[in-house]
């Protein structure tokens, strides 16, 4: 552990209390707990860079949490009875779409793809990916370079509660992307990587894993781990689908039936414009969805007669 996540870990520890990297500091340096080979005026800043990347890179298994942007608490609390429970609630903050670019990441070649059987650019799942599978196409790549001959796989999962899909707005700091940004969206997407991958799922490749994670992550679902949205979440990996708009990629949707118990706030998410779409009635303007929104709108759920 670097020094500075040290001095963080052993003031956070003796205050058993959320505080923002300034106050850590400012407190470390009055306790005479800040060695001497550290120094400038902006050490908050570094400590706060350093407190997000161990989150970030270690997740789980860093020693730190955030309760609000900005302000970090210890993991080692988060059951403790005597700590106010305020302090006790962990933020999960939204993944940002060069966050989800960590390989290797799954694939398939072009040329596979323009050779299908028929001119639809959208097949039942399963079959699919087994004929992919016997092929031998699919491939693991590094997604932050660039592959022009291979379309990346992503998992994409809508929430539905009966004719009901959870939608929301994306916001720019959530998706870069020009297509994607201030768009509304009825899924979560992430890509298939390696890691998850099983020997329980050879066929899938891991894309159910993948679709109930990025839900569980989005939706700050208060679930241990993804195993537990599976008990919790009914789900079924319906289609593939090609999509051009704006890269040659492959989307692989997944439907999740939400519990009944299952009721998502703004507030708790932190999402813009959360809120539940009837889908049996077409959208007022489909314009308003990003790309791949469209797409599974337009394929999947009978709105074909409604083209941007």
């Amino acid at each position: 552990m670097s020094t500075y996540l040290q001095i963080a870990e052993d003031v956070l520890l003796r205050e058993r209390r959320p505080m923002s990297a300034r106050a850590i500091l400012r407190l470390a340096h009055a306790l005479d707990m800040v060695p001497y080979q550290l120094y400038g005026r902006t050490q908050h800043k570094t400590l706060q860079a350093r407190l997000s990347e161990d989150i970030l890179y270690r997740k789980e298994r860093s020693p730190f949490f955030r309760t609000k942007p900005g302000v970090f608490f210890l993991r080692r609390f988060l059951t403790d009875s005597t700590v106010p429970v305020e302090y006790r609630k962990e933020m999960t903050a939204r993944r940002r779409t060069r966050e989800l670019l960590r390989g290797p990441a799954l694939s398939i070649p072009l040329d596979a793809l323009s050779d299908r059987d028929t001119a639809s650019a959208w097949w039942e799942a399963r079959s699919a990916l087994e004929k992919f599978r016997d092929r031998g196409t699919f491939k693991y790549i590094d997604p932050k370079r660039d592959h022009p001959a291979q379309a990346l796989l992503w998992s994409f999962a809508s929430v539905m509660r009966g004719t009901n899909v959870l939608t929301y707005r994306v916001g720019r700091y959530r998706d870069d992307r020009d297509h994607f940004a201030l768009k509304r969206s009825i899924g979560f997407s992430s890509l298939v990587l390696e890691e998850n991958r099983s020997m329980f799922d050879a066929l899938t490749f891991g894309i159910e894993e993948s679709a109930l994670s990025a839900v569980a992550i989005d939706l700050d679902i208060p679930l241990a781990d993804t195993q537990g949205a599976k008990e919790k979440f009914e789900y079924r990996l319906k289609y593939l689908a090609v999509t051009d708009d704006p890269t040659p990629d492959v989307l692989a949707f997944v439907e999740i039936e939400a519990p009944s118990w299952f009721e998502p706030t703004a507030l708790r998410l932190s999402l813009n414009d959360l809120r539940w779409m009837d889908l049996s009635s077409p959208p007022n303007n489909i314009d308003d969805f990003d790309p791949w929104s469209k797409l599974v709108l337009n394929r999947y759920f009978g709105t074909t007669h409604i083209h941007a």
